[in-house]
């Protein structure tokens, strides 16, 4: 399927360089079941989507896509029209409609009803461009995580810190990728995703899948065909099915939380070799990584990243990925160890965003989400643990409204009318997962939401 040859893994190319004559026009850029897309593919894409948005005098374009190959043709359309990739992170339309200031029009490959100019693709032009423009001075996308307020938190990423972590990267694992496949069960609209799924394979020219892995068996039948790289979650690794044959990969990436050692182990056991975990964040990209040899094995710094110890005792990451020459206050309680502070254990997180099934959710935001309906007149969001399991557990406090519907109706009523609600919003593993009614939501002496008695409520 590859015309690449297995060499000597390639040095990184810049994104300005990824559609140059560097690379040979059959040189294989990604793949689906039923079809290739080669470098004379990907640059003719590029060209005829560039003709588009060239003839618009929009400048901020959110980029929609199911297909990984549309997203990368696009993403290369948008800055090399000047413009700016914006990135989501969420396609329900409601979330999109909060985020309309944001953007100005909407490129997708998806049926998005969205009050505002949309492109779709695929589309093609009589004549395209011919010639690409100058690489812009300075591009940068935005990109959108949860914040601690809850609001969405619109992320500036330059592209130079995207290709500086493609070259650690590849410094550090480059050799084991001269002849891979990158395939993913993670998007490129959020970080991690963009960084080990589109920018790593792009930059060193190696085939990425066009769609995302979905299932087990999925990834079985890649791996029958293609020396595979993947990059994955916990949520997908630990699912993992011991009983079917071995579905061997050249290296495996995970992210989004931390791995058990037991899922560790079994992803070795399925995959033929022990994951490599990725610590990072959406603002400051990769921080750390580790590969669990024992059980909850230490995390060691990418080079040229440090910690710095604050006098009020939290711990700043100093890293050139991150624009404050004075570091960034990490979200996470991070203990460092005495072997030359490069290595850290890791104690939970520190403020309202909370991991579940490697999703970022913000507690403050259902909070918010769940105190504007009309049947509500409070709310507080909490998380319970059952099981090694952590879910997302919400104690309301009734309206005038809500109560009456409680009366008529009853309590499954109620409940099932403000989850189809909140659906509009949240994605469905942010939704509560357990209930409680009350008159009021409990205080400590401080006028604080007394957390011991809420969480009583569920016992």
């Amino acid at each position: 399927m590859d015309s690449q040859k297995a060499s000597a893994p390639a040095m990184t190319l810049p994104m300005c360089k990824w559609l140059s004559t560097e690379r040979a026009d059959d040189y294989l850029v990604a793949w689906s079941e039923s079809r290739e897309w080669r470098q004379c593919d990907f640059r003719q894409d590029v060209l005829s989507l560039l003709t588009h948005i060239s003839a618009t005098s929009h400048t901020r374009w959110a980029l929609c896509f199911e297909d990984n190959y549309s997203f990368a043709v696009s993403l290369l359309a948008v800055l090399y029209s000047g413009n700016t990739p914006v990135l989501p992170g969420h396609f329900r339309p409601a979330v999109l409609a909060e985020q309309r200031d944001e953007f100005d029009a909407l490129i997708t490959d998806l049926d998005l009803t969205i009050d505002c100019p949309v492109l779709r693709l695929p589309c093609s032009v009589d004549q395209p461009l011919t010639v690409l423009p100058n690489w812009p001075e300075n591009p940068a996308l935005h990109l959108f995580t949860s914040g601690s307020t809850g609001k969405p938190q619109k992320i500036i990423k330059p592209i130079t810190c995207l290709e500086l972590e493609s070259q650690w990267l590849s410094a550090r694992w480059g050799d084991q990728f001269a002849d891979a496949h990158f395939v993913a069960t993670v998007a490129p609209h959020h970080m991690y995703g963009l960084s080990f799924a589109f920018m790593l394979p792009l930059s060193l020219g190696r085939p990425f899948a066009t769609k995302s892995v979905e299932y087990h068996e999925q990834l079985q039948s890649l791996a029958s065909k293609n020396t595979l790289v993947l990059t994955s979650s916990p949520a997908f690794l630990k699912r993992l099915d011991p009983a079917l044959e071995p579905t061997h990969c050249r290296h495996v990436f995970s992210a989004g939380g931390p791995l058990s050692n037991e899922a560790a182990l079994l992803v070795e056991n399925v995959c033929g070799c022990l994951p490599t975990e990725i610590y990072g964040t959406s603002e400051s990209g990769i921080i750390a990584f580790r590969t669990q040899h024992q059980p909850d094995e230490a995390w060691t710094l990418f080079e040229n990243i440090r910690f710095s110890s604050c006098a009020d005792g939290n711990i700043s990451l100093i890293s050139p990925l991150i624009p404050q020459p004075e570091g960034m206050i990490l979200s996470d309680k991070i203990q460092l160890l005495p072997t030359g502070q490069r290595q850290f254990v890791l104690l939970g997180r520190k403020d309202r965003i909370v991991k579940i099934a490697e999703q970022r959710i913000s507690l403050t935001e259902i909070e918010q989400r769940l105190c504007a309906l009309d049947l509500l007149s409070d709310a507080s969001v909490l998380t319970l643990e059952k099981q090694g399991r952590l879910y997302i557990a919400a104690v309301l406090v009734l309206s005038h409204g809500g109560e009456h519907l409680l009366q008529a109706q009853g309590q499954a009523a109620l409940l099932g009318q403000i989850r189809l609600t909140l659906h509009q919003w949240l994605s469905p593993v942010s939704v509560p997962r357990y209930w409680r009614l009350a008159s009021a939501i409990p205080l400590n002496q401080q006028g604080k939401r007394a957390t011991a008695e809420l969480q009583e409520l569920f016992l």
